[in-house]
């Protein structure tokens, strides 16, 4: 077990420190902790395999990239130490106050697994703290099996006159006795005390870093997107960073051209999003890099609005993307789609609309259009309209916007039926099994289960990580007819068919369909068509 040595060597009866459990799921924190034990050094851990990576760095951090500070390899952490500040009681292993330094989110710099980048010795990543910024390295000493070095690297935060400065005051028994008072300094290691000219302490604000703010009109005005900037978006700054780093490596899109996107198209995919818990999926290397979800949003801008949810008896802060300073900073931590709820935080337990989600994997896309046109049938002789769109990946959505006055379970028990009436209609294109191995070939898989409180999926209009950066786009019935090309809608073309023919998707935020007359006339037409026999209509 990865946590067993940092079991071992706590008593939990008499330390408040977490026990030592993997944690599911990959949200890239780092924190940097204080540590005041029997010599003052710096905790330096990173989230990766459902623990807390961690090097006892004696000098902590610098911003000189000449400063190669040595950082000793600890045993790994739970990821609950992340929060984890106080006293541990003497006697007790790593005995002494702990204060958090630093706290944030980090990226691999080559979009790699940063796992097995450990395991090689050598961990390049970039920095997102309230202090720290920018791009630093772990390399792994050849003399040690626990001997690394933290560098930073020589990018735009670099700062050679940068110091460090403690959250507590340093004891005397810390300092060398050349520099001993009696007066306790709240100071910097490397003998650097509160008297160092405050000019040369680094303050580290995205906003001072990337210049002076202007409007976002003008950044997106330019011929060309590079470096950092930062824009003014109402009365709000965003900080937008490396606008030049490739995002598509095929076609050459960069990150900046992904956020001219979404500022392009920002009036006419807000109201998809506004209201809406959000799930990030961040690729901050682009396509090929390494991604991961992220739920929880901590220390989220001044104009990001959250929602804190109790998501496996744990709070989680979900983002909401009301404006347009929220959309422009999520796309700017790698989020190229965006996954919103299918409810709103004024009634989270109503949905307002149900997806049926076509999955073809591998099959013919023309088999996926017959399958959304067989959905739409049967939704026709329910009495009730439908919405198709593209998911901007290999396969179509089908939407039907609904009143809020069903639970998730109504939607869902009425989406399950409307799946089997159109699988028995169809049974040797649809089918039902999740199981990919389970399934026949030439079948299109129809997913109703995506109806559930919690479910995201991919927003209209939305960019998706995949070669041509394709778009979750909107169609319409005749369209589907036809059976478009996916490589037909993407993020080059989009703004210029927006302007062309309008929000296509617009009457499912405002249809407001009821299902009393649905549901009744399915269950009735359910048990017409259903299977004599006791089989399996998934089979």
């Amino acid at each position: 077990m990865a946590l067993e040595t940092y079991n071992q060597k706590r008593n939990f009866a008499q330390t408040r420190e977490p026990k030592g459990k993997l944690e599911k799921g990959q949200h890239n924190r780092f924190v940097v902790q204080e540590h005041h034990a029997s010599r003052l050094h710096f905790d330096f851990r990173l989230e990766m395999g459902g623990v807390l990576k961690s090097w006892a760095v004696p000098k902590g951090p610098s911003f000189n990239p000449q400063d190669k500070r040595l950082a000793v390899m600890t045993e790994d952490h739970p990821v609950q130490y992340l929060q984890f500040e106080g006293h541990i009681a003497e006697g007790n292993y790593g005995a002494g106050d702990m204060r958090v330094w630093d706290t944030g989110q980090y990226e691999v710099t080559d979009g790699s697994d940063p796992v097995q980048d450990v395991n090689k010795g050598r961990l390049r990543f970039r920095l997102m703290g309230e202090k720290l910024h920018g791009e630093w390295s772990l390399v792994k000493l050849g003399r040690g099996d626990n001997q690394w070095l933290l560098i930073k690297a020589r990018d735009e935060f670099a700062d050679p006159t940068w110091q460090l400065e403690t959250v507590l005051p340093i004891e005397e028994k810390y300092l060398p006795k050349a520099t001993r008072s009696k007066t306790p300094h709240q100071v910097v290691t490397d003998q650097v005390t509160d008297k160092t000219p405050k000019a040369t302490r680094h303050k580290s604000t995205g906003a001072k870093v990337a210049g002076k703010p202007i409007p976002v009109a003008k950044a997106f005005a330019a011929k060309k997107l590079e470096g950092d900037v930062v824009v003014k978006v109402d009365k709000h700054e965003v900080t937008l960073t490396h606008l030049d780093k490739i995002y598509w490596p095929d076609e050459g899109y960069t990150k900046g051209d992904l956020l001219k996107y979404y500022f392009e198209i920002a009036d006419t995919i807000l109201p998809y999003l506004r209201g809406r818990p959000l799930i990030l999926k961040r690729y901050p290397n682009g396509i090929q890099g390494h991604s991961f979800f992220q739920h929880d949003v901590e220390d989220p801008p001044d104009f990001m609005e959250t929602i804190a949810l109790e998501v496996e008896r744990q709070p989680v802060r979900y983002a909401l993307c009301n404006n347009l300073a929220t959309l422009l900073y999520i796309v700017n931590l790698g989020s190229i789609a965006q996954n919103p709820w299918h409810s709103r935080v004024d009634d989270l337990h109503h949905p307002n609309w149900i997806v049926f989600d076509l999955d073809p994997e591998g099959q013919n896309f023309s088999l996926v259009c017959q399958v959304a046109l067989a959905i739409k049938e049967v939704l026709d002789g329910l009495s009730l309209e439908s919405y198709p769109k593209l998911s901007g990946s290999s396969g179509l959505h089908v939407y039907v916007p609904i009143k809020t006055e069903y639970s998730y379970d109504e939607v869902a028990r009425f989406a399950e039926l409307v799946a089997k009436i159109v699988n028995q209609a169809q049974p040797d294109l649809v089918t039902l099994e999740r199981s990919l191995r389970k399934r026949e070939k030439g079948e299109v898989y129809l997913d109703h289960l995506q109806n559930a409180e919690g479910k995201t999926i991919v927003s209209p209009y939305s960019v998706r990580a995949k070669d041509k950066a394709t778009v979750a786009a909107p169609l319409t019935w005749q369209e589907v007819e036809k059976c478009p090309r996916l490589e037909d809608f993407t993020m080059a073309n989009m703004p210029q068919r927006i302007k062309k023919k309008g929000d296509l998707f617009q009457p499912v935020l405002h249809n407001c369909q009821t299902l009393d007359d649905a549901i009744e006339q399915a269950e009735k037409l359910w048990k017409e068509v259903r299977p004599k026999k006791s089989k399996s209509v998934s089979r």
